[in-house]
């Protein structure tokens, strides 16, 4: 017994100390001897620290197997089966495999939902079901850890030489659960998460646009707009004026959602994969037959019914719907490229249709070359981005006298609201 002892004390020492060449010998050695819990889980805890997790988890079974009480083989468990069976796991296994391994993992940790491998295989599980669109299991499977308290520091990592932040598990999580309730129009409780994730994550855009979607979903339409515009001033992505325009068309204001939704339609001409916008130019559709422009109504038709038909994606219904309304027969263009730019100068003429030129001179360009500042005639300086300029951006420089218009923007430098110059072109007598 004293041998016994002896060699125990040996090998937690060398556990301590990180020497699990020296630990792994001893304790198996007293493992085979004893089939005592305490030397069992000595051997687990070293396998898993030199990632012979295989090993690990076999003795872990067979500890856990003779005492199902005992917490620290189940924590030796937990880890070697998350990292034997969950972490690896690809979207194109079987769900109900992991399924099945996932439950087993968290029926070995349902005493403590603070155990790492539980939240890791919980938020892994969550994860493949949101690749594949299973929203109603990304949300049972939420339920099944507090996302509050997961770890909320962002990982860093270089990507092609470039710097790069990963969210945290715990906005990770928030985001996919958000997501999960927006998917499948639970907005009750997608307002519900959504002002959860705001506690922790203020500043997120996702959680604000979720949460006022939300809104807007339950009735409080007014307060979704206010709360939508005040982000598009600070992320002017299509979907966001998408979703104004919405609003603004369940409140009847034709008008106004036809102004927003062309304003979508403009930001999203800067971004790839145009077949994922095919809703938009479908609402575009929607509010200009309602507008009483059944001519460009049908043409947004056609882009939307030809860019999910060049995906090889089914004919919606509500496509289908419209275009009978409108007797347009529905013909799928190879080549999206021409209707998209003749589109393209329509919505450019309806958004600045009624508002004032101005008049000035390109007062001088930032060192990066893609924006600077133009001076009014009335003496005003406003921002500008190069890409803003029409026509040939050769002719860029500084003296430079040109037309444009002005449209609200957002500081993030002063955090306050601003206005900048667009739509710039040379004046005829520049």
């Amino acid at each position: 017994m004293i041998d016994l002892k002896v060699k125990r004390d040996q090998a937690t020492l060398f556990r301590k100390q990180g020497r699990f060449d020296k630990a792994i010998p001893l304790f198996e050695e007293l493992w085979n001897e004893t089939k005592d819990k305490w030397d069992g889980w000595g051997l687990a805890n070293c396998l898993c620290k030199t990632k012979d997790f295989e090993k690990a988890l076999n003795i872990s079974k067979e500890v856990y197997k003779a005492d199902t009480d005992f917490n620290l083989i189940r924590a030796t468990y937990t880890w070697s089966a998350y990292m034997l069976h969950i972490k690896d796991f690809g979207t194109d296994d079987n769900y109900e495999t992991l399924k099945s391994y996932g439950s087993g993992i968290l029926k070995l940790s349902e005493s403590n939902h603070e155990d790492m491998f539980r939240q890791l295989t919980v938020q892994k599980i969550m994860e493949f079901c949101e690749n594949k669109g299973m929203w109603d299991a990304v949300v049972a499977w939420s339920g099944k850890i507090n996302g509050g308290i997961l770890n909320n520091q962002p990982y860093e990592m270089k990507s092609n030489g470039k710097n790069i932040t990963i969210p945290s598990n715990r906005e990770k999580f928030f985001l996919k659960i958000t997501k999960a309730y927006e998917k499948l129009e639970k907005w009750s409780d997608c307002l519900e998460k959504s002002c959860e994730a705001l506690e922790h994550f203020p500043d997120i855009i996702w959680f604000q646009r979720r949460k006022a979607i939300s809104e807007g979903h339950i009735g409080n339409i007014e307060q979704a707009i206010e709360d939508l515009t005040k982000i598009s001033l600070v992320k002017s992505d299509w979907f966001i004026f998408r979703d104004i325009a919405v609003f603004y068309a369940k409140n009847g204001n034709i008008d106004k959602a036809l102004d927003f939704i062309i304003e979508g339609c403009i930001a999203s001409a800067k971004q790839p994969d145009p077949g994922y916008r095919w809703e938009l130019y479908y609402n575009a559709a929607l509010f200009l037959q309602k507008s009483g422009d059944t001519q460009m109504a049908k043409k947004h038709l056609l882009l939307s019914f030809s860019l999910r038909n060049n995906e090889g994606w089914k004919t919606k219904e509500v496509i289908s719907t419209l275009a009978s309304e409108m007797d347009l027969v529905l013909e799928g263009i190879t080549n999206t490229n021409n209707l998209l730019q003749e589109l393209k100068q329509f919505w450019e003429k309806h958004k600045f249709a009624n508002l004032p030129k101005h008049a000035g001179k390109i007062k001088t360009m930032l060192p990066n070359g893609k924006a600077g500042f133009i001076t009014s005639n009335d003496k005003k300086d406003f921002y500008f981005k190069v890409f803003s300029f029409n026509g040939n951006k050769k002719i860029i420089k500084n003296g430079l006298e040109v037309e444009f218009f002005v449209q609200e923007s957002f500081d993030k430098s002063k955090n306050k609201k601003s206005y900048q110059a667009v739509n710039i072109s040379a004046s005829n007598h520049g």
